[in-house]
C-alpha cells in the first residue's frame, strides 16, 4: 500500500509505500531527500546546537607547554657483505692508484737527472762492420752532416741522453802526420778544431775542456760543454793505421754525471775490427 506524503523541500505530492513513512527519502520532483510525512502531517525541522556558554579565565583549563617534536633518528643502513666487498675494492683500486702515482712522479724525476742510462744499451755494427760501440737504443744515420763523414745518433727512450758515434776516414797527408812526433799539432786544425766548433754551435753553453788527453795509440782529443740543458763529452780518436785510417767521433749529451761509469762504458765499447 503506497499513501501519499508532500516535499518539505518543493511542497509538491508523491507516494511512497507505508513502510517508508516517517523516513528519509528522495523526492521524485526535486531530489531533496527528506522525511516521509503524511499529507497535512507538520514538518519537522532539526533542532539547532545550543552553543555552550563561554568560559572565563578561571574555569580554563591549563595548558602543558608546547614542546617541539623531536627530529627522527637517522638510522644508517647496514652493510651488507656485498657492499663490504664493494668498499674493500675502492679502497684497494685507491691505494693502487696512489702508488702508481708516486713512482710515476719518481720515474720521471729519476729521468730528468739522467738515471736509466743502464736499462738502454745496445751495440751498434755498421753495415761495413768496421767497428761496434754500445750506444743508447737504436742509432739513426745523421743525413745532415758533409759527404766526407758519416754520423749514427741515438737517444735514450726513458733517459733523454744523446748518444753519437762519426767518423771520417783520413787523407794520404792526415795519415803521414798523424804518424809524426807532434802530430796532435798537425791534425787539429783539419780534425779536432772544426768538430769543437760544431758542438758549441750545436749546444752552445761554456767550453770546460779542450786538450788532448792521450798522445798515441790512439791519439785522442777530449772536448766537453756545459750548457742549459746539461752536459756534452766527446772524444776524438785518431787511428791512422789498420786497413781503414780514420777519426772517429764518440759523444754524449744530456743530464749524466761526467765522470760516471755509464759515460766510461761509451768510450769502452768502442772496438775497431782489423
Amino acid at each position: 500500500m503506497f499513501s501519499p506524503v508532500a516535499c518539505s523541500a518543493c511542497s509538491k505530492p508523491f507516494q511512497v509505500p507505508e513502510a517508508s513513512l516517517g523516513k528519509p527519502t528522495v523526492c521524485p520532483w526535486c531530489q531533496a531527500t527528506v522525511l516521509a510525512l503524511p499529507v497535512g502531517a507538520p514538518a519537522i525541522s532539526p533542532t539547532p546546537p545550543t552553543a555552550p556558554a563561554p568560559l572565563s579565565l578561571d574555569d580554563a583549563p591549563a595548558r602543558a607547554p608546547v614542546r617541539p617534536p623531536a627530529p627522527p633518528a637517522v638510522r644508517m643502513p647496514a652493510r651488507s657483505p656485498r657492499n663490504q666487498l664493494w668498499w674493500a675494492l675502492a679502497g684497494c683500486a685507491a691505494v693502487f692508484a696512489l702508488v702508481i702515482a708516486a713512482v710515476f712522479t719518481t720515474a720521471v724525476l729519476r729521468q730528468k737527472q739522467g738515471h736509466g742510462l743502464s736499462w738502454e744499451w745496445q751495440t751498434f755494427t755498421p753495415s761495413d762492420k768496421s767497428f761496434s760501440i754500445d750506444m743508447l737504443g737504436q742509432p739513426v744515420e745523421d743525413k745532415e752532416v758533409g759527404a766526407d763523414e758519416k754520423r749514427y745518433v741515438a737517444e735514450g727512450w726513458y733517459s733523454g741522453t744523446t748518444v753519437w758515434i762519426g767518423w771520417r776516414d783520413l787523407t794520404q797527408i792526415q795519415v803521414q802526420l798523424a804518424g809524426s812526433k807532434d802530430a796532435w799539432q798537425h791534425v787539429s786544425k783539419d780534425l779536432f778544431n772544426p768538430e769543437r766548433d760544431r758542438l758549441k754551435n750545436r749546444y752552445g753553453g761554456a767550453l770546460t775542456k779542450d786538450a788532448t788527453t792521450k798522445f798515441e795509440d790512439p791519439l785522442t782529443h777530449e772536448v766537453r760543454l756545459e750548457y742549459p740543458g746539461g752536459r756534452v763529452v766527446e772524444r776524438m780518436l785518431v787511428m791512422p793505421n789498420g786497413p781503414r785510417p780514420r777519426v772517429y767521433y764518440i759523444g754524449m749529451a744530456g743530464k749524466f754525471d761526467i765522470e760516471s761509469p755509464e759515460v766510461q762504458r761509451l768510450f769502452d765499447s768502442f772496438r775497431v775490427t782489423e
